[in-house]
């Protein structure tokens, strides 16, 4: 092997160990959800009312993207025969002791809350926020998808 040929070699070795080490990692997880409970916040009595139980189908989707604090949130819903469709920019995320997590997301003109608690397996999604409070939450009994190994991607990306 001559020197050009050693150089040609080293320089493609080196692209692909530079490419690995600057991998990004994404995350997606799938949520389903046929049972939905719906309450709004009653400022008389400074508490969530429960207005309606719906028994409906719905998809949550979380993509992280890099990191927990960076990505997006997106809820397909089924209501009275119509699809209504929430979603965000992930700009926070926490985490409790119990492996509870909660994101929080914002879209153009909203901000919202949502918390997965894995021992339950339900989602509460809180919206519509004014000043004080979130006026208007939901909470989702959940499942993963049922696939083998769709409930929690992992995408490698290279750039």
């Amino acid at each position: 092997m001559n020197i050009v040929m050693k150089i040609k070699i080293a320089l493609l070795l080196s692209v692909f160990t530079c490419a690995s080490i600057f991998a990004q990692l994404d995350n997606q997880k799938r949520l389903q959800s046929d049972q939905r409970k719906y309450y709004t916040w009653n400022y008389e009595e400074k508490k969530y009312e429960l207005k309606e139980t719906e028994y409906e189908h719905s998809i949550i989707d979380i993509r992280e993207i890099g990191s927990k604090t960076n990505g997006y949130v997106v809820i397909s819903m089924h209501d009275k025969g119509l699809t209504r469709l929430q979603h965000g920019s992930i700009y926070n995320y926490t985490q409790n002791s119990e492996n509870e997590g909660t994101w929080l997301f914002k879209s153009k003109n909203s901000k919202a809350k949502m918390t997965y608690n894995p021992q339950e397996n339900t989602v509460t999604y809180l919206f519509d926020a004014d000043n004080e409070r979130y006026r208007r939450l939901m909470i989702f009994n959940v499942v993963p998808d049922e696939l083998p190994e769709s409930s929690l991607r992992t995408i490698v990306k290279i750039e």
